[in-house]
């Protein structure tokens, strides 16, 4: 090929790659509560004990605890081959592999990891907070996810709740000369 059309080529392969859906790839936040999530169980300690230090790479991070008695520093690689390492800065001895995966939709990432000296084994899924439209499908997706029966028997006490308070609220006024 040559280079008057290596150039354009290259430009065009750029611009495609920088298309792709960013659902394939985890935003900070998530990746950083993954990591969290992990360390909390590695390390049998609370969230609110990991403090985020900084961002060494695409993906890895610094993440500082105090942990044996002293201040450390733990490194957490997300790779996109579905590995979380974590790896201590300190001791590099210290090292741990946890796989996760994507759900299908490639929103939520979940991993499973437990440790003997922490008594929580539940399964870890990290998801982005739902923004209004999620909710809202939500909503249509749990309300026509009900039996028909049950959504017309809802409508029919509704309604005749209305139909009671309606009656009650105002008292008809009764004809001229009748008492």
């Amino acid at each position: 090929m040559s280079d008057h059309l290596r150039v354009p080529a290259l430009c065009l392969a750029l611009a495609l790659l920088l298309s792709l859906p960013a659902a394939a790839q985890a935003d900070d936040s998530m990746n950083l509560s993954l990591c969290k999530q992990i360390m909390s169980r590695m390390l049998c300690k609370k969230l609110n004990e990991f403090n985020y230090s900084g961002k060494i790479d695409e993906n890895v991070y610094v993440i500082s605890v105090f942990y044996a008695s002293k201040p450390s520093e733990l490194l957490c690689a997300v790779m996109s081959d579905g590995q979380v390492i974590i790896q201590d800065r300190t001791w590099r001895a210290t090292r741990r592999v946890v796989p996760y995966t994507m759900d299908s939709a490639g929103k939520c990432m979940s991993a499973h990891f437990s440790s003997p000296d922490c008594p929580t084994s539940r399964a870890i899924k990290i998801c982005p907070p739902k923004t209004h439209q999620d909710a809202k499908e939500q909503q249509q997706e749990t309300f026509w996810s009900r039996p028909i029966p049950k959504i017309l028997e809802e409508e029919y006490k509704a309604m005749s709740g209305r139909d009671q308070q309606n009656a009650t609220a105002a008292p008809a006024p009764a004809p001229d000369g009748e008492k």
